[in-house]
């Protein structure tokens, strides 16, 4: 994904994803069957919620830890 977390990706042409994020510590799974066979449909809201995700997560973490 080319991120600063150096999370990586599966993807399938109709949305399905295997999104991992070493960074935050986080898999999401998302099954999918979006009519068209392509991810450029979908990428413009789908990669930067799996990047929220990731921030808050990492931002909770910080909250509930204090590192």
């Amino acid at each position: 994904m080319h991120n600063k977390n150096q999370a990586f990706a599966a993807r399938g042409v109709h949305g399905q994803t295997i999104y991992v994020d070493p960074t935050a510590e986080m898999v999401i799974v998302r099954l999918s069957s979006f009519p068209q066979a392509k991810n450029g449909y979908i990428d413009p809201t789908s990669l930067p919620a799996y990047q929220a995700v990731a921030d808050y997560l990492m931002n909770k973490e910080t909250e509930t830890t204090g590192q």
